[in-house]
């Protein structure tokens, strides 16, 4: 074997971004986002549009191999985006939700995985008429 093909780094190759947009959300019921392997995620972003009662939390949660990260928005603000940020202080069941930001545009991806699914829930008092939101920016190596 040649010694320059054992160092060929191949990049993942980039993917359509993958949408969830579920009317009518039940409380407390996850929704799956993207289910794949061998993939690096860029970004993750979520909105929840509320119209009667706050709800509280926005969670989305990403099961990789062998780790369940949970990104969690306590008190979301009806129709803003929110992206997920790894937080080096919290344990994995405690990540953050942001507000969109400069976060993102200083890191060259999110996570890289085997095996991902990724899915968002909403927590309410009373499900509402509207969406909740969740887009997923990735590539994948074949």
């Amino acid at each position: 074997m040649d010694i320059h093909t054992l160092n060929t780094y191949v990049p993942p190759k980039p993917q359509s971004d993958v949408v969830l947009s579920r009317d009518n959300p039940v409380s407390e019921v996850w929704y799956t986002v993207l289910t794949a392997i061998n993939i690096r995620i860029q970004n993750i972003a979520s909105a929840i549009t509320w119209g009667v009662t706050q709800p509280t939390p926005l969670e989305v949660i990403v099961e990789t191999d062998d780790v369940t990260i949970t990104y969690i928005k306590a008190d979301p603000v009806s129709q803003i985006w929110y992206e997920a940020r790894l937080a080096g202080q919290n344990a994995e069941d405690n990540q953050v939700l942001d507000t969109l930001g400069a976060y993102a545009n200083f890191r060259s991806f999110l996570l890289e995985a085997r095996n991902v699914i990724i899915k968002a829930r909403i927590t309410w008092a009373i499900t509402q008429p509207t969406p909740l939101t969740c887009r997923v920016k990735y590539s994948m190596w074949d």
